[in-house]
C-alpha cells in the first residue's frame, strides 16, 4: 500500500506525539533522584540569604530564587542528590554546589504571577492545602487532604516559610532561613505519619 508524502508526516507526527520526549523524561529526573535515596524532601538552594519567595517556571522544571537581591535559577534536571539529616529526619542535599543561572527580575516576576504562593499556606487541587504552623521560634510544616491532616516536619528554633508550589502541583518549595530552599515532592510526602484530624 502505497502513501502519499502528506499522509507520511501525519503518521510520522502522530508517533511523535504517543512517545515519550527527551524533556518529557528529564522533567522526572528530580522526582527520581528522591526515590534513589528514597526521600520526599530535598535542600536544593543551601543559603542563609535567600529573600522573596521561590518561583518556578512554567513547566515546574527551573527553580528561581533571589539570594541577597540577585535573581538565579536552578535546573531541577541538574540536581543531583546525596543522603543528609535535618531535624532527626532524612532528606537529600544537593551533591556538590548548586548550579545556579542568573536570571533577570522580569522572569521572576513572570514565574511569580503564574504560581501559587503564601507566607504560611498554599492551595492545590484536589483538596490539597500546605501549612506552616508557628508557635514560638518553632514551625511545623502540616499537609491537608480532605479531612486528613499530616505533620510533615518540624523544626526547633529555625523559622520557615514562603510557601511555593509549582505549577503541575508536583512540588512544594519553601525557605527555612538557616538552611535555604528546600523543596519536597508532594506524591511521596507521607500521608498517615503523626496524623490528626481536624
Amino acid at each position: 500500500m502505497r502513501y502519499s508524502s502528506h499522509v507520511k508526516l501525519s503518521i510520522i507526527l502522530a508517533l511523535a506525539l504517543l512517545v515519550p520526549g527527551a524533556d518529557a523524561q528529564e522533567n522526572k529526573f528530580l522526582e527520581s533522584e528522591m526515590a534513589r535515596i528514597a526521600v520526599h524532601t530535598a535542600l536544593l538552594v543551601p543559603s542563609q540569604s535567600v529573600d522573596e519567595f521561590p518561583v518556578w517556571s512554567a513547566d515546574s522544571r527551573f527553580l528561581g530564587v533571589n539570594i541577597e537581591g540577585r535573581w538565579v535559577k536552578l535546573d531541577t534536571r541538574s540536581a543531583h542528590l546525596r543522603q543528609a539529616k535535618w531535624h532527626e529526619q532524612p532528606i537529600g542535599a544537593i551533591a556538590g554546589k548548586p548550579e545556579l543561572e542568573p536570571m533577570s527580575g522580569e522572569e521572576a516576576a513572570e514565574w511569580g504571577r503564574r504560581g501559587q504562593h503564601g507566607d504560611s499556606e498554599v492551595k492545590g487541587e484536589g483538596g490539597f492545602r500546605a501549612e506552616i504552623q508557628r508557635r514560638e521560634l518553632s514551625s511545623s510544616l502540616v499537609l491537608s487532604r480532605g479531612e486528613r491532616t499530616t505533620v510533615i516536619w518540624k523544626s526547633d528554633m529555625e523559622n520557615c516559610g514562603a510557601l511555593s508550589l509549582s505549577p503541575n502541583g508536583s512540588y512544594l518549595a519553601y525557605i527555612c532561613e538557616l538552611n535555604g530552599v528546600f523543596v519536597m515532592n508532594v506524591g511521596r510526602a507521607p500521608k498517615t505519619a503523626r496524623t490528626t484530624h481536624r
